[in-house]
């Protein structure tokens, strides 16, 4: 399985594979995706007001040659929910077909 989050120094994509990062990349795909916010992770943010890596997205990488008709952004603040949503709306996503993460840093997923 193939984890990926969003580097905010790199400003890329982080993918990590059995829990090593292997690359920072512009844009990627995965399929099958399942949601993560570690709950700890959130709170110590909270508490203090220092970002960490507590939230990605995992599932198996694909090739994607652009945004599939019907995808809808997706994204993750702690100062905002516990879970990932979409947007607008505010939705709770926990799982999705496929995500799409473009290189100006949006995620657009297939419910």
């Amino acid at each position: 399985m193939t984890e990926v989050y969003r580097n905010l120094t790199r400003r890329a994509w982080s993918v990590r594979e059995g829990g090593r990062v292997v690359a920072h990349l512009p844009e990627l795909a995965l399929r099958d995706v399942r949601l993560v916010v570690r709950p700890g992770g959130r709170a110590a943010v909270l508490r203090t007001g220092q970002r960490s890596v507590h939230a990605w997205a995992r599932g198996t990488r694909t090739e994607l040659p652009a945004i599939p008709p019907g995808a809808v952004e997706i994204g993750y603040s702690p100062f905002e929910a516990e879970f990932f949503t979409s947007r607008p709306g505010f939705s709770k996503v926990l799982a999705c077909r496929i995500i799409v993460f473009t290189d100006s840093g949006t995620a657009f997923a297939l419910l």
